[in-house]
């Protein structure tokens, strides 16, 4: 949808194309399409990994971003700007969904092993898994492989141009009731919270 079409009740999505680049281009981007559609938006809400940063250096590093911008165009925004932080990246919160881990231990030999021995997804947060010392990658990375590697093992293909079977509100129901029912992936729950205020403004209406 073009920010032109909007009206009560509906949002515009854009793609970051990645956190470099959303935080240098793409913000700047969207706010300058806000600035010339005055009156359109309520909200400019940004998602984007913190990856092996801490979630609130990475939030600041936004609003730093916003700060600046407006000190160039010299204006005050008419909008509000929110600012969530996936920590560490959007496959730590996929991982939250229990069902992933195998019941039965994979055998020594499964190309999965390494990741099921590692660290126990359904029972321990997804979020503070840390990157075995034998491999040498990020902790995004290694989040993102473990997800890969854990839905291969069911047979299950997933990348991030295809993302069908995480899709689905079977997937997203079960992370949500994790969120629920445990204290874990906080940084999805902070974004999720905001989303239901929202719902329950709307209902108001």
């Amino acid at each position: 949808m073009d920010i032109k079409a909007v009206t009560n009740h509906c949002y515009v999505m854009q793609s970051g194309q990645g956190v470099t680049r959303l935080i240098i281009k793409a913000l700047y981007d969207t706010m300058d399409t806000i600035l010339v559609n005055p009156g359109k938006i309520n909200y400019l809400v940004i998602i984007l990994d913190a990856e092996d940063e801490l979630v609130n250096k990475r939030r600041r590093e936004v609003y730093q971003k916003i700060e600046e911008y407006q000190l160039e165009k010299k204006i005050e925004l008419e909008y509000e700007v929110r600012v969530f932080v996936c920590n560490h990246c959007f496959e730590s919160w996929l991982l939250a969904n229990e069902s992933l881990y195998p019941l039965v231990e994979p055998e020594k030999e499964s190309f999965f092993y390494p990741y099921y021995a590692h660290y126990d997804i359904s029972k321990n947060d997804p979020e503070f898994m840390m990157v075995p010392n034998e491999r040498e990658e990020t902790i995004a990375k290694y989040h993102f492989h473990y997800l890969h590697d854990a839905l291969r093992y069911r047979k299950i293909r997933y990348s991030k141009n295809k993302p069908d079977y995480v899709s689905t509100d079977t997937y997203f129901n079960a992370i949500v009731d994790r969120m629920r029912r445990t204290s874990h992936i906080n940084s999805f729950k902070e974004f999720w919270n905001f989303i239901q205020e929202q719902n329950l403004i709307y209902t108001k209406k």
